[in-house]
């Protein structure tokens, strides 16, 4: 073979390895390509399916509407009219909530909400027509208050930070009921104030309100036409300046929308489904306040969805919440507002306490839940509709109110305080009988569902990175502790004194005692009168007449038990309020624990910047309720007139009709659809079987732990009724049992006379709301 020459060597090699890197960089480049070709294929997919699962899926999947012919309004003390100025205060006073719940900088903004279009069309996702279909309630024509026709409870609030106005969903939104009444071929829709809601809200399911909403806003925010037309109508006039930061601004409300915390499905913070008309509300309120705005550890499982309370008559309780935790009502009413939104700012963005001066400053709007709560004070029960629900059967409803005395008045009551005992728990109250003794009943012995009893009490919260002492807790608690007392033992020293002379005993010295006693309420700062406790418990013997607590209930508590009550007041009340505030743990808060001391820190912060005087406080908290909590693994017997309008039954909602809350708890239905607001009247509920070839709504599943339809059962046999009354303790009856077996005649006959039950004592004509512009 030809040897090559130099020549050729030197000059065909660089030309070949100039040809080789050329032939690798172009391999190299092919691959890249390929690489990019498979990523874009796979953002493709994922955004395929991204569309489908959250877009396609939802849109598909809302509810259709409830047919509805006309509107009626019952006059519950806010007249007959749809715009009375009372009804429009309740439905759009803004409370300062925000969506996401309790997002600072990044809240859906309320012109965003009206403007947003349908995800794959160009209809308004806040047309009522569309809202309708997820149960919201929107009036038939809009208004001065709601200008832009939204659902009841839909306000907004203008946010000084953001210079523009917020959506703001109100304790209207889930405390106003509807039902349905078919009568001569026509649907009317009867509106229940203050009844409860059957939206599912909070709901995280793919078609529920929550789901389409954010869909609508990635729609926008990823649709340059959909955007442009957006943005046209919420700039207005200066429209395209500012198009771009409008562009940012809704991309950043929908990261906060996908990263709450609490409604992060991987967390599985809420594994039974609400459905519609409930919410997991304490749980919820917890999530929102300890979880969102403190630290993620603090997030806890919830397991007990229960129904929207109806809230006529509830400024007349001394304890509210189902489990009977809260007793004041600017207590309740800021922990409602935090629960759905309302900001709340405890650490800086790296998880530091903000400084002292500054925390438990909230966008709670505390003078507009004065003005709520003050309208719900004219707020009456529903009369029964005869003219479209039916007759009233008078004679069966006389027969009814008999059985209702002897078998569930006791519960129920309502049970007014006597003058002693309203002004130690509400001395703002114009007459004992405004005031209402709710007693809660223990789980073990109404047998209902535990699951939000005992997790009320189980779940524990760390509030210790919000920067708080025991020592700061100690300095808002010890003076409503201390109140409380002194308030206490005047009451008791009251109650001793009466029970002695029913019982033909002589007082002795105990009425001068009471008359010398010092107003717990004259001075600003709480104090205990030490001389009068110490001549109080000398007068009953002293240390040495004292006896174990008793454990009997409020109904039970004889002579015996009323002066134990009041030697142990004064003579270990104080200690008693010593160990309790040495066994607070700020970084192991049960849920009632931790709401208190938030929400007597969000006041003392109000009260202080806004130099709110003492009688202005006592005004705005209530009639001077002290908001000190109560823990009791059990349920409250409301009082019941217009218990008819509130279906389904039971704090869970798991007894679809009045019916079977009077059968035994096997007889109920294991299984029933709920969604459908369409009323029977002779089983006084919804109706609760689907319609032929319409199964559309929520399968309520009574087997699921938090869902049990178990207790308050009218089963009791002759014999074990007789042995419980001869011996309540020794033989009492079965847990859950509460009553006899009724006949089908007797059920129906209690059932007549709910239609038309009044709670009493009437709340005076003449009573107006108290006055806080002091």
């Amino acid at each position: 073979m030809a040897k090559r020459s130099a020549y050729s060597q030197s000059y065909r090699g660089p030309w070949r390895r100039s040809t080789d890197s050329g032939r690798g960089f172009l391999s190299r480049l092919g691959l890249w390509l390929k690489r990019l070709l498979v990523l874009a294929l796979l953002v493709g997919t994922v955004a395929v399916l991204g569309f489908v699962l959250f877009v396609l899926i939802p849109v598909n999947s809302i509810p259709e509407p409830e047919r509805v012919d006309a509107y009626a309004f019952l006059d519950q003390g806010w007249g007959n009219a749809g715009d009375s100025a009372d009804r429009q205060r309740y439905y759009y006073t803004p409370q300062g909530s925000s969506m996401p719940q309790g997002a600072l900088v990044t809240p859906l903004r309320y012109s965003w909400f009206v403007n947003l279009e349908m995800p794959l069309d160009e209809r308004r996702f806040a047309d009522p027509g569309h809202l309708r279909r997820y149960r919201f309630i929107v009036d038939a024509q809009p208004s001065t208050a709601n200008p832009d026709h939204l659902p009841v409870g839909f306000a907004r609030h203008y946010d000084s930070a953001l210079g523009q106005q917020v959506l703001d969903i109100t304790c209207a939104a889930c405390h106003s009921g509807e039902i349905h009444a078919l009568k001569d071929g026509k649907v009317t829709a009867i509106r229940i104030d203050g009844g409860q809601a059957m939206h599912a809200f909070t709901s995280m399911q793919r078609g529920a309100f929550g789901p389409t909403l954010v869909a609508s806003m990635v729609a926008t925010w990823a649709n340059p036409w959909k955007f442009d037309r957006f943005a046209e109508k919420v700039i207005g006039p200066r429209y395209p300046e500012g198009k771009s930061a409008l562009h940012g601004e809704l991309w950043d409300t929908i990261k906060a929308f996908a990263t709450q915390g609490q409604n992060d499905p991987f967390r599985h913070l809420y594994p039974v489904t609400e459905g519609y008309g409930r919410t997991d509300a304490l749980g919820r309120i917890a999530n929102t306040v300890f979880g969102d705005h403190l630290k993620a550890s603090n997030y806890q499982e919830a397991t007990a969805p229960v129904s929207y309370p109806y809230v006529w008559n509830i400024w007349k309780f001394d304890w509210v919440q189902y489990n009977g935790s809260v007793s004041q009502p600017l207590a309740r009413n800021i922990g409602e507002a935090l629960g759905v939104g309302a900001v709340l700012r405890l650490t800086d963005p790296y998880g530091n306490p903000i400084p002292a001066e500054q925390r438990f400053d909230s966008s709670v709007i505390i003078e507009n839940l004065n003005a709520i709560e003050h309208t719900l004070q004219k707020l009456t029960p529903p009369r029964w509709p005869e003219e479209l629900l039916g007759a009233i059967d008078q004679p069966l409803a006389a027969r009814g109110k008999v059985l209702f005395e002897t078998h569930c008045q006791g519960c129920h009551g309502p049970h007014p305080a006597d003058a002693a005992e309203q002004q130690a728990t509400a001395p703002g109250k114009p007459w004992p009988g405004a005031q209402w003794k709710i007693e809660v009943i223990p789980v073990e012995h109404i047998g209902t569902d535990p699951s939000e009893a005992n997790g009320f009490l189980s779940r524990r919260y760390d509030l210790s990175a919000a920067g708080l002492t025991r020592e700061e807790v100690e300095r808002v608690l010890r003076p409503q502790l201390t109140r409380q007392l002194a308030r206490d033992v005047r009451w008791y020293l009251k109650a001793v004194i009466d029970a002695r002379i029913a019982e033909a005993q002589a007082p002795g010295n105990l009425p001068a005692l009471l008359e010398s006693y010092p107003d717990p309420d004259a001075q600003a700062e709480a104090s205990i009168p030490q001389a009068a406790f110490q001549a109080i418990a000398a007068e009953l013997g002293g240390a040495a007449a004292l006896k174990p607590p008793a454990d009997a209930p409020a109904w039970q508590c004889d002579l015996d038990c009323k002066t134990q009550r009041l030697l142990h007041a004064v003579s270990k009340g104080s200690t008693d309020i010593d160990i309790q505030l040495q066994g607070i743990d700020v970084a192991s808060l049960s849920e009632g624990q931790g709401l208190n001391i938030l929400g007597l820190m969000i006041k003392a912060k109000y009260f202080k910047d806004n130099h709110v005087s003492r009688a202005r406080q006592q005004c705005l908290e209530g009639f001077g309720t002290l908001d000190l909590p109560q823990q009791i693994a059990g349920y409250k017997p409301r009082p019941l007139e217009g218990v008819w309008a509130t279906p389904p039954f039971l704090h869970n909602g798991s007894v679809p009709n009045l019916y079977q809350m009077l059968l035994p708890p096997e007889q109920r239905s294991a299984r029933f659809l709920v969604g459908n607001r369409m009323f029977d009247a002779k089983h006084v509920g919804y109706v609760s079987e689907p319609a032929a070839g319409n199964s559309e709504g929520f399968w309520f599943d009574t087997s699921i732990e938090g869902n049990h339809n178990s207790g308050h059962a009218f089963t009791a046999t002759a014999q074990q009724l007789a042995d419980a009354k001869a011996d309540p303790a020794g033989h009492a009856l079965p847990s859950g049992v509460i009553g006899p077996l009724l006949s089908d005649k007797e059920r129906y006959a209690i059932i007549e006379y709910l239609k038309v039950h009044r709670d009493l004592p009437d709340t005076p004509t003449d009573f107006s709301p108290p006055d806080c512009t002091l």
